[in-house]
């Protein structure tokens, strides 16, 4: 019921509500994940790696990302 958010920096992801989208093959995506208060972002997974709250994926095919968040 409270659950962080994923956005774009080019207009499609927005989750909660857009959780995804298409983009042209090259397209650079930036993607920022905000934690709901309280909580803390932990790391991405899938197309995504690491512990910083962005990630920046070159689409070069079908991609998913997760953003893990605390309990």
């Amino acid at each position: 019921s409270n659950t962080g958010t994923v956005t774009s920096d080019v207009a499609g992801i927005n989750c909660g509500s857009t959780c995804s989208a298409k983009y042209n093959a090259g397209a650079v995506v930036t993607l920022t994940a905000t934690p709901p208060p309280g909580k803390t972002f932990v790391n991405w997974g899938g197309a995504c790696t690491g512990t910083a709250n962005t990630c920046t994926l070159t689409v070069n095919s079908n991609l998913s990302a997760q953003a893990v968040f605390s309990k």
